[in-house]
């Protein structure tokens, strides 16, 4: 089994667990439309990533089907995501938020970043760890906004 396959396989293994683990049963609702929501922003920034030429994948799982790299925006960057949500600060902090969302941020783009160095998952083309770090904080802005206007219809 190569490199790549390996992360993969771990990258789901812990992806799921996490989500199975540690969503409490109240949240589960909020946690799924978050999933959900962010597999169409993570594959819409996927796609322009591709279309510009900033990256490439050249090691995917549907290599004939597609450019685009599954697992990453399928469910890593996803469950990212639930948790940002999960866990966000309830008070109006603005350093602290700004944290929150950095802290975030820094995972994501971290996570991208050592694989791009350490495999063949993802490859920088015209694209570095500061451009993906405010990418990736207007994601999860854009995800907080539209996760909190939903959340009102649940109540």
């Amino acid at each position: 089994m190569n490199r790549e396959v390996l992360i993969l396989i771990c990258s789901w293994v812990l992806s799921l667990y996490l989500l199975l683990r540690y969503i409490p049963i109240e949240s589960k609702r909020l946690a799924w439309i978050t999933f959900i929501f962010v597999h169409a922003i993570a594959w819409i920034h996927e796609y322009l990533q591709l279309v510009f030429g900033l990256v490439e994948f050249p090691y995917r799982e549907f290599n004939k089907a597609t450019n685009m790299s599954f697992s990453l925006h399928y469910i890593v960057y996803p469950t990212f995501a639930v948790f940002f949500i999960l866990f966000y600060p309830k008070e109006k902090a603005a350093r602290g938020t700004f944290l929150y969302y950095l802290l975030f941020s820094m995972g994501i783009t971290t996570y991208s970043y050592l694989l791009e160095k350490y495999s063949l998952l993802y490859h920088y083309i015209h694209w570095n760890w500061f451009i993906g770090l405010i990418t990736n904080m207007i994601i999860l802005y854009v995800v907080k906004i539209y996760i909190y206007w939903f959340k009102k219809g649940l109540v």
